[in-house]
């Protein structure tokens, strides 16, 4: 009701704190119906109830923009500066609680629900990415449930990915960013037995750079851009 927006959640976290504020809202991961929705979040702040401002960036951590949601904290000191909220620790405090409690769901979801997790990313993979390179915090956290989709149709972590194909590309990780445009190396790639990763955003091709300074001995080929040296043997 709060965001006329009838459309069933993917899922969503409750928040629920007494120290070092008093705090509960819920936060939820919205269904994106095209790439830019999700640049498109509110969260709404409450002051025991009472509506204050959308999306006060000093208290919620910027990715977490993306996401849609209330948040009540009578503790709270609105009256104040931003420039005061904006070097409070408590308020940090506060920040840092918001970031851990949707990795600590996020994790929950890939450890226990990896069939759910795997539907969903198509739709959260967005909000990942850009909270990983805005947020140095939430990366440690999340950096293990990254997942890619294969052009096998399956989802794996970066780290599957490099160990099931190590004996045909070490450290090499080839994506695809148009399946129609790239149909005919996608089929050179699967005769050598061979696969890509799908990274069709328009977000990707930031977080690949972000990924290679993360990870400095893996590197990321795009398809058609690059023949490996076994396919170029073979041929």
């Amino acid at each position: 009701k709060v965001f006329n927006d009838f459309n069933d959640p993917l899922f969503w976290i409750h928040l629920n704190m007494d120290y070092p504020f008093n705090l509960k809202g819920i936060l939820y991961f919205p269904k994106i119906k095209h790439e830019f929705e999700t640049f498109e979040g509110q969260i709404k702040l409450y002051y025991n109830q009472v509506f204050v401002a959308d999306n006060i960036r000093e208290v919620i951590p910027e990715f977490l923009m993306l996401l849609k949601g209330t948040i009540d904290c009578p503790d709270l000191p609105l009256n104040v500066s931003r420039s005061f909220l904006q070097n409070d620790g408590y308020v940090k405090k506060l920040s840092s609680h918001i970031t851990k409690k949707v990795s600590d769901k996020l994790i929950s979801l890939y450890e226990n629900e990896r069939e759910n997790y795997n539907k969903y990313w198509d739709d959260i993979n967005p909000f990942v990415k850009y909270g990983c390179m805005r947020e140095e915090k939430f990366y440690d956290r999340v950096k293990d449930i990254i997942i890619f989709k294969t052009t096998k149709g399956d989802y794996v972590t970066l780290k599957d990915y490099l160990q099931r194909n190590a004996e045909k590309h070490r450290d090499v990780v080839f994506y695809v960013t148009d399946e129609k445009q790239q149909s005919q190396y996608i089929r050179l790639f699967e005769e050598q037995g061979m696969e890509a990763v799908l990274l069709p955003s328009l977000i990707d091709t930031h977080f690949i750079q972000f990924l290679e300074f993360k990870n400095r001995n893996v590197k990321f080929n795009r398809i058609d851009a690059e023949i490996s040296d076994s396919m170029k043997n073979d041929a």
